[in-house]
């Protein structure tokens, strides 16, 4: 399916409707929903923003980040919305939820925890694929050879990678991408996410919750989506069978099934 999307500061948009506000993992950028915008866009008005790109502060918080995706919300005169948060978007939305509930219609978080946890890193293929992952961001490699070392990542569930065959789009986004923001933007942001501590009042989260996570993700462990979702009062779970932590983009199909399914009883 193809869908015109009106480009603008900070943002993507299509369709018309109720609107669905879509915030991506801590590489920030608004094209990691596109899958989800142009299947959205039918019976939504679909918006997947970027995170701002910052200096790195010691000061830096995840509200930081949440005013400037209100900012996006107010400047395409959106009052209240569904937000939809990937990974560190996720914890973004969690606090929009608790600080601004009055913007909030309903929540889906997505591959996404509640406070700073550790993945599972050890003596394990893990490890050594997530340190490939990291080093096929040599200055000195083609991008032709970034794709084989990732994919190679993939097929070991190393890092945010799975071993699905939609993890070769992940690969090209990843490249495309995930270094635009800069290394500076990266620091700000785990210094931001790195205080996040939302346990304790996720309680206090009063609208619809869908928490969603791919089977294959090795940086959100099953146990920390289970207290996440255990907290919010009538939260569901989806699971996305074979996906990894970015699954929507290396199984878009399957996650924009589960969230127009779910959309279309609470909006």
């Amino acid at each position: 399916m193809s869908v015109d999307m009106k480009s603008g500061d900070g943002y993507i948009e299509a369709g018309e409707g109720p609107p669905v506000v879509m915030i991506p993992g801590m590489e920030g950028s608004k094209w990691f929903w596109r899958f989800q915008v142009e299947a959205l866009s039918g019976k939504y008005r679909a918006v997947s923003c970027d995170l701002p790109a910052r200096r790195p502060s010691f000061s830096s918080r995840i509200s930081d980040y949440a005013d400037a995706i209100l900012g996006i919300m107010d400047s395409l005169g959106i009052e209240r919305a569904v937000i939809v948060g990937e990974s560190m978007g996720g914890m973004v939305t969690q606090h929009i939820a608790l600080e601004h509930p009055g913007r909030v219609s309903a929540i889906v978080l997505c591959n996404t925890m509640d406070q700073p946890r550790p993945p599972g890193f050890g003596l394990n293929m893990f490890t050594v694929a997530t340190i490939a992952h990291q080093m096929a961001f040599l200055p000195f490699l083609s991008d032709e050879r970034r794709r084989r070392l990732l994919m190679w990542v993939g097929r070991h569930r190393g890092f945010v990678m799975d071993p699905t065959p939609g993890n070769a789009d992940l690969v090209d986004y990843i490249i495309e991408h995930g270094l635009e923001c800069g290394g500076a933007s990266y620091v700000d942001r785990m210094i931001a996410g790195g205080k996040a501590s939302f346990t304790d009042r996720l309680h206090e989260i009063d609208v619809p919750a869908l928490v969603l996570r791919g089977t294959e993700d090795r940086v959100v462990m099953p146990e920390t989506i289970l207290q996440l979702a255990g907290r919010i009062r009538g939260a569901e779970v989806a699971l996305i069978e074979g996906g990894g932590h970015c699954c929507q983009h290396t199984m878009p199909d399957e996650v924009n099934a589960v969230l127009l399914e779910w959309l279309a009883g609470k909006v």
